[in-house]
């Protein structure tokens, strides 16, 4: 089953460069481990390599695609037999508080869309393209959800068996796999507009006072 949790967080990026978060993989190619990341940067998590793309949508709104792949051509699975897991923890945000409002997942064979795919599990197709790039296919969610607020993103994808995916017309050589979110930052009241809230709180205070 597939959970998408967040943990809430200005303005511009959305999601800051070199902003730090864990991933922890279960039997992937080189085994199960918890490995520390950034945004931004190349990151090996046993066996895969993974990489982010960010995608602005509006001033405090982005797409976060993770892009995990087995650089050997391989399956993402260690073992296709057994459970695999990944779990992307406390993704930070450039705000104090964010919104996730959309979320998809899909598979690559080296680069490239698989196509056609079917609902298996609790993986709901429902003829989506991809909202980042329609051209890689048919992805896994990708309608609005009802929004999550939060102060970090934390993603998790479970597939028991792995090889449950050729249920869905998942090659178990696909070699590239992609779980995404999109945030928008929550909205911060104006300057302007907490200076005259502050006033105007003080003035109640001061009539209260004036009344005792």
């Amino acid at each position: 089953m597939m959970w998408l949790t967040m943990a809430q967080a200005a303005k511009a990026d959305v999601f800051p460069p070199g902003g730090a978060f864990s991933v922890i993989c279960t039997n992937c190619p080189a085994g199960t481990a918890t490995v520390p990341a950034t945004i931004g940067s190349t990151t090996n998590v046993e066996g895969l390599t993974l990489t982010e793309a960010i995608t602005p949508t509006g001033p405090n709104a982005a797409w976060i695609d993770f892009n995990f792949v087995n650089p050997t051509g391989g399956a993402l699975a260690g073992n296709t037999n057994a459970t695999w897991e990944i779990q992307i923890n406390g993704v930070p945000f450039t705000a104090a508080a964010g919104f996730l409002d959309n979320d998809f997942f899909y598979w690559t064979m080296n680069g490239g869309a698989i196509n056609p795919i079917q609902t298996f599990g609790p993986f709901t197709f429902e003829g989506n393209n991809n909202p980042i790039n329609p051209a890689l296919g048919p992805v896994y969610n990708g309608t609005p959800i009802t929004p999550i607020e939060g102060s970090a993103l934390s993603l998790f994808i479970e597939i028991t068996p792995y090889n449950a995916v050729t249920l869905g017309l998942i090659p178990l050589t696909a070699n590239d796999f992609h779980i995404a979110a999109h945030i928008t930052l929550a909205a911060v009241p104006e300057p302007a507009s907490s200076a005259l809230l502050a006033a105007g709180l003080l003035g109640i205070a001061l009539a209260r006072r004036r009344k005792r």
